[in-house]
């Protein structure tokens, strides 16, 4: 009767760090260790360092290498149960004949070729043709139980459990996308001993095909999940410090010039009074705001407030509304005359949706205005001025660039842009400071701009 009948079942994940399923018996005591990458099994005797038997699995796939050792264990276990008396020479005996048969049953006899031999701490015999394992003299080795690794994917999971209720839907979508990206490169490296060396070939795995500004995001990703392993001491350090790219960085979208800017606002006054797209052009260059930002104000977000200033109010109330982060809500003052815009033109459109009992200024979607935008308007406005990298983000790069040239505090940039970090907001585009002296800031900033 084949060994191999009467073997337990055989679970094909292993989740437990302990290594539960171990034969815990009086004869011996299982280990699992790698050496050189590759997974080994090994039974030593109890009280003794220098009596063992191990098996090379031959895999550096750990759920491979676990599913075999536990099919070995569930033999041991069953063989010492149903033979409590038996002595070390008959478990060894046992474990050979065991992983003789299962390899043959595994590989078709071709044993040797795939998972290598059955080492003996005492033995030199070298099996016969049809026990092609061998019994090879093995000095020992330093041995530890090894637990499962503790992956990024693993990270991640308990990343997201815990800091996931604190970000948009939106967000956590592409947070979720990047960690897959970044499970998928790490594969089953432990990031408990990772070193530096581990996070720099991931670097430049993922920078294969890739943007470096992508490359970037998902290193910022990777490094908030690492940071919160080390606070939370699931991890003992991380080297992602300064992992960053510099070179080839810079965004593939440019700032319009301040001449273009006017081009564009004089290009949109040619639009009928009625039509969302004027609108649309316009105030995405008086405000700086974001192409979604601007495609999702309704009737209610055009407001005139006590002490006359006109604004628009950025926010996610209302159904399908979304804004990139807290600190993008905010009030935008209007600045009537900055590069030709007509704020009377604008209130006009306003009353007219009022009174059309529409709530949404928008008479088209984001992409479609995206579109029309970056593929017809702004090349037909520029006209020869035109270049690669000139889209309806420009203007955004537009205004934070004037405001740098001019002087502007960077806490009244950053209530203008709503970005999420003010250290960044002159460096990648261009609170609490009152709305009237924002509207004065803008108002002195326009002055003689797109002449």
């Amino acid at each position: 009767m084949s060994l191999l009948e009467v073997r337990s079942a055989v679970t094909n994940t292993v989740t437990n760090l302990a290594f539960s399923l171990k034969p815990m018996t009086r004869l011996a005591k299982p280990y699992h260790y790698r050496r050189n990458g590759i997974y080994y099994m090994r039974l030593r005797v109890t009280g003794s360092a220098t009596d063992f038997a191990s098996v090379s699995l031959k895999t550096s796939n750990r759920r491979q290498a676990m599913d075999t050792a536990e099919q070995f264990s569930s033999f041991i276990r069953t063989f010492h149960l149903e033979n409590p008396d038996a002595s070390w020479s008959e478990l060894k005996e046992h474990f050979r004949l065991v992983s003789a048969e299962l390899f043959e049953a595994e590989r078709e006899g071709d044993v040797m070729h795939v998972w290598g031999g059955l080492h003996d701490s005492h033995s030199g015999l070298v099996g016969s043709s049809t026990t092609p394992l061998k019994f090879v003299a093995s000095a020992p080795v330093s041995l530890s139980v090894v637990a499962p690794a503790v992956t990024f994917e693993a990270l991640s999971a308990l990343y997201v459990a815990d800091r996931g209720q604190d970000q948009k839907a939106s967000t956590l979508k592409e947070t979720t996308i990047c960690h897959r990206v970044l499970g998928l490169a790490l594969g089953e490296l432990d990031m408990r001993t990772h070193s530096r060396a581990d996070l720099v070939a991931l670097r430049d795995r993922l920078s294969d095909g890739r943007m470096p500004s992508t490359v970037n995001k998902l290193i910022v990703k990777l490094s908030a999940v690492l940071a919160w392993s080390v606070e939370n001491g699931h991890i003992p350090k991380s080297y992602d410090k300064k992992l960053k790219l510099t070179k080839g960085t810079e965004s593939s979208r440019k700032a319009f010039t301040q001449y273009q800017v006017g081009k564009l606002v004089a290009y949109s006054n040619t639009l009928p009074e009625t039509s969302w797209k004027r609108w649309l052009l316009s105030l995405g260059a008086i405000t700086g705001g974001r192409l979604n930002e601007i495609s999702q104000l309704t009737v209610n977000d055009v407001q005139t407030l006590a002490s006359g200033i006109t604004v628009i109010h950025i926010n996610e109330a209302g159904e399908g509304k979304s804004i990139k982060n807290k600190r993008s809500e905010r009030l935008v003052p209007l600045t009537d005359g900055a590069y030709g815009f007509d704020l009377a033109a604008l209130m006009r459109y306003v009353e007219a949706c009022k009174l059309s009992k529409s709530e949404s200024l928008a008479q088209i979607g984001y992409r479609p205005g995206g579109e029309w935008a970056n593929q017809h308007a702004i090349p037909a406005a520029l006209g020869e001025s035109f270049g690669p990298g000139l889209t309806f983000h420009s203007m955004r790069h537009s205004l934070a660039s004037l405001m740098q040239a001019k002087g502007v505090p960077m806490a009244y940039a950053q209530a203008v842009m709503g970005h999420a970090s003010g250290t960044i907001t002159f460096d990648v585009y261009g609170s609490g400071v009152p709305v009237e002296t924002i509207a004065e800031m803008l108002k002195d900033l326009f002055v003689g701009s797109g002449q």
